[in-house]
């Protein structure tokens, strides 16, 4: 009887150890971190309903961060604050001042603030605003005294920051050495859509970012507007070529967000990204090296779930690099 109970303990012993394996080896799977997350202030939400903006799921999945985190089911987050939205010609109707513009800024960017205090050990904050306004300084400083905001998220396309221009190039640059300076890492959304070539590229890597030896970048969407394409693959080659010939451009905290990279046939948005375009991004990744990519969703725009499904899917990683590429995370998550 007791060899019966002590083989059935012991099965009984395996079987959970079997469980707790499994269970252990789901929940690994599953602890990617996100670098790209966007959460809005019920204010903001409502100010864009009120000049015709639409969202396709309720409320509390845009602004609550911990039901964000627990539905994206992710080990950790980058929550981006889109105060600069405030800046934009479509939300004149609301910031009727610059005054009222200024404070809503503020309150978007604190919004962020309280949003990382509620899981601090799983979120890094970035806030948000227009280099060009005349309050921009004014709102980094405040923000960088916040510990719930370490990072500053720059969407040079709805600040109406054109790097053809002499002005916005110099007001981008300054920007960069105070982030530089202040040890304050950089999301970077540079394009609209706007061809890049393999020239400017070139040009963006040595002129704009080199000189920014301290500089912590994270630059999304691969350079472009998600949907690996010619742009996304000039602003990887010149990378791979400015490293090549600079030693110590290789030594920078430069880092590339996968957000919206392969475009699934799902999405009827944007044209589906195509299996010669995954291919050649396997290949880049390769060269440049598979620590430089960091996963992200660009939520709410997709999911956490879809995005990692593309990813898998579509490029043409060994399951070691792929396996490193879905457990590649900021170093801000190990402070």
């Amino acid at each position: 009887m007791f060899r019966v109970i002590l083989v059935v303990l012991v099965v009984g012993y395996a079987a959970c150890c079997r469980f707790a394996c499994v269970v252990a080896a789901q929940e690994q799977e599953l602890a990617v971190y996100d670098h790209h997350v966007h959460v809005l202030s019920p204010r903001l939400i409502s100010d864009w309903k009120s000049i015709g903006m639409t969202f396709s799921r309720s409320d509390n999945l845009y602004f609550d961060s911990e039901k964000i985190l627990n539905q994206e089911q992710v080990a950790g987050a980058f929550l981006i604050s889109m105060a600069h939205l405030y800046s934009s010609d479509e939300f004149r109707p609301i910031c009727k001042t610059l005054d009222l513009e200024r404070r809503l800024v503020a309150a978007e960017n604190d919004y962020v603030a309280v949003s990382v205090a509620r899981s601090p050990n799983r979120f890094v904050g970035f806030f948000s605003v227009n280099p060009l306004k005349e309050y921009a300084f004014d709102e980094l400083r405040r923000c960088r005294e916040n510990p719930n905001l370490t990072g500053l998220k720059l969407h040079l396309p709805t600040c109406g920051i054109d790097l053809d221009n002499p002005r916005d190039e110099a007001c981008l640059k300054r920007v960069l050495a105070w982030a530089a300076e202040n040890k304050v890492p950089v999301l970077l959304h540079w394009t609209a859509g706007e061809a890049i070539d393999l020239r400017k590229a070139l040009w963006f890597w040595s002129e704009v970012i080199h000189p920014h030896a301290e500089l912590e970048l994270y630059l999304a969407h691969l350079g472009s507007v998600g949907g690996f394409n010619s742009s996304s693959s000039n602003v990887l080659r010149g990378f791979a070529l400015v490293s090549e010939k600079n030693p110590s451009f290789k030594k920078m905290k430069l880092y590339f967000d996968l957000s919206g990279a392969i475009i699934g046939p799902d999405f009827a948005e944007a044209r589906t990204t195509t299996d010669e375009s995954c291919k050649e991004l396997t290949t880049l990744i390769e060269m440049i090296g598979v620590e430089k990519f960091l996963f992200a969703s660009d939520y709410p725009v997709f999911s956490a779930a879809r995005t990692r499904e593309n990813l898998a899917k579509r490029l043409h990683l060994s399951e070691d690099d792929m396996k490193k590429l879905l457990s590649n995370k900021s170093p801000r998550f190990a402070e």
